[in-house]
C-alpha cells in the first residue's frame, strides 16, 4: 500500500529502496511460480503467462517488474537495485532451496496497473508486455500525468502519460480513465466492475490466443480543428478480410460510447485509408472504433481522446423577439437537433438542421421559450432564450 511507502523517510533514496525492495519481492515470487511450473506444478501455472498487476504502491512495483530490463535503464533506480542484488534482486528461498541464479523474472506477459506509474517514462519500449491501466483522472495521491508523488519528493507519470508513452512506441495499452475520479475511484463500482471487464477482454487474447483478425489497424488518431472545434479522425489498416463496416462511437466520460455512423470497409488485402468528421467538441471527448466483420462479429480499436482547442461561436436568433419566424446561426458542426420548450416544459418545436435553421413560430402563443440545440452525437448541446411577441 502507498501509506507503507509515506512511512519511510521522506528523502527520495530511502523511497526508492524501499520501492526496489518490493520490486524484488514480487519478482521472487515470480521465480517461484517458474520453478513451481518446472517441479510440483502444485499451482498448474503456465510459466509463459504470467501477468504483474497490483494498486497504487503494487501498481508501482509490478510496473518496474514488467518495464525495467536492465540496471542502467533508469539513473534514479540504479542504485536502489544495486543495494539490493541486482536486476534479479537477492531475495529468494534459503539453501538448499535458493532458486536463483536457475530461474528469473523475465518473460512477463502482460502488466496489470491501476493508479500506478513510472520514475521514468523511458524504461518502456516496444519489446515489453502489453499494459493494461486504470486510473481517476484527479488523482492527488499518484499522478496521472506526471509530478511528485503525494508527501514524497519522488516524481512519478502516471497512467495517461504511460498511456501517451506505449502508445508512441507501439506497445499494445489501454486506459480506463476515471472521468474526475480520485485515487481510489478504480476500486469502487461500477468503474471497479467495468475495469474488470475491460481489462479481461483485453488480455484474453495474451492468454488464450486469437485467431488473425478480419482487420490489422495501425493506427487511429484524431484532430481538432482550431477555427471550429470540429473533430477528425484517421485510421489506417495494413489488410482487411471479410471486413464490413467500421463504426464510430463515442463517449463523454471514456466509459459509456454511442454510435456516430458507419463508414463502410473497402475490404483491401492491402489495407487503406479512412477518414470520419465527428462535429463540433466541447471539453473532452473519447473515440472507437468498432471493427465489424461481415459476419456480425467485431472488435474494437484503442480509445482516442480529444480536447477542444477553441471557443465555439455562441447561438445567434434573429430577430429576437420573434413574431413570425427567427433565424438561427452558430450551429455547430454537423447535423443538430433543435428542440424549442415553452414555460411549462413543454417541447413544441422540434427540428433537424445543417449549418443554420429557420424557426417559423407564428401559430406559438406570446411568452419565453427555451431553444436547445444538440448534435446528432450529443457530444455538444448548448441553449438560448427567445421571446415571442
Amino acid at each position: 500500500d502507498y501509506a507503507n511507502y509515506d512511512a519511510v523517510q521522506r528523502d527520495q533514496r530511502y523511497l526508492v529502496d524501499e520501492v526496489i525492495r518490493a520490486v524484488v519481492d514480487m519478482k521472487a515470487a515470480v521465480r517461484f511460480f517458474k520453478h513451481d511450473a518446472a517441479s510440483a506444478n502444485a499451482y498448474r501455472i503456465d510459466p509463459t503467462k504470467i501477468f504483474v498487476g497490483g494498486f497504487s504502491a503494487g501498481a508501482i512495483a509490478a510496473l518496474e517488474v514488467g518495464y525495467t530490463d536492465a540496471i542502467g535503464d533508469n539513473p534514479t533506480t540504479a542504485p536502489a537495485y544495486t543495494a539490493n542484488g541486482g536486476l534479479e534482486g537477492n531475495t529468494d528461498l534459503p539453501a538448499p532451496d535458493n532458486l536463483l541464479p536457475s530461474y528469473d523474472a523475465t518473460g512477463i506477459a502482460g502488466v496489470f496497473n491501476i493508479a500506478g506509474g513510472v520514475n521514468s517514462l523511458g524504461i518502456v519500449d516496444a519489446n515489453d508486455p502489453p499494459l493494461y491501466s486504470a486510473q481517476g483522472t484527479n488523482d492527488q495521491t499518484v499522478p496521472y500525468d506526471c509530478g511528485v508523488i503525494q508527501a514524497t519528493q519522488l516524481t512519478i507519470c502516471g497512467s495517461h502519460q504511460l498511456q501517451l508513452q506505449a502508445a508512441a512506441v507501439g506497445l499494445p495499452n489501454q486506459l480506463y480513465a476515471v472521468a474526475g475520479g480520485n485515487h481510489g475511484s478504480p476500486a469502487v463500482d461500477p468503474d471497479r466492475t467495468a475495469i474488470l471487464h475491460e481489462a479481461a477482454a483485453f488480455l484474453q487474447p495474451l492468454v488464450c490466443g486469437a485467431a488473425p483478425l478480419p482487420v490489422k489497424l495501425t493506427s487511429f488518431t484524431g484532430r481538432v480543428g482550431s477555427a471550429d472545434c470540429a473533430a477528425t479522425l484517421a485510421w489506417q489498416t495494413a489488410s482487411e478480410r471479410n471486413s464490413y463496416a467500421y463504426e464510430v462511437q463515442a463517449s463523454a466520460d471514456g466509459k459509456t460510447f454511442a454510435r456516430l455512423g458507419t463508414v463502410p470497409s473497402r475490404n483491401q488485402p492491402a489495407g487503406a485509408s479512412y477518414t470520419y468528421r465527428a462535429g463540433a467538441l466541447v471539453g473532452t471527448r473519447y473515440f472507437r472504433l468498432r471493427m465489424v466483420d461481415v459476419d456480425d462479429t467485431a472488435t474494437y480499436s484503442p480509445v482516442v481522446a480529444l480536447a477542444a482547442t477553441c471557443e465555439l461561436e455562441p447561438l445567434l436568433l434573429v430577430p429576437n423577439p420573434v413574431h413570425d419566424y427567427a433565424l438561427v446561426s452558430g450551429l455547430p458542426a454537423g447535423r443538430c437537433q433543435l428542440l424549442l420548450y415553452n414555460a411549462t416544459g413543454q417541447r413544441v418545436v422540434q427540428l433537424t438542421a445543417e449549418g443554420s435553421a429557420r424557426l417559423l413560430l407564428g401559430g406559438l402563443p406570446a411568452g419565453v421559450y427555451l431553444l436547445k440545440v444538440m448534435t446528432a452525437d450529443g457530444t455538444h448541446s448548448s441553449t438560448t432564450r427567445l421571446v415571442k411577441e
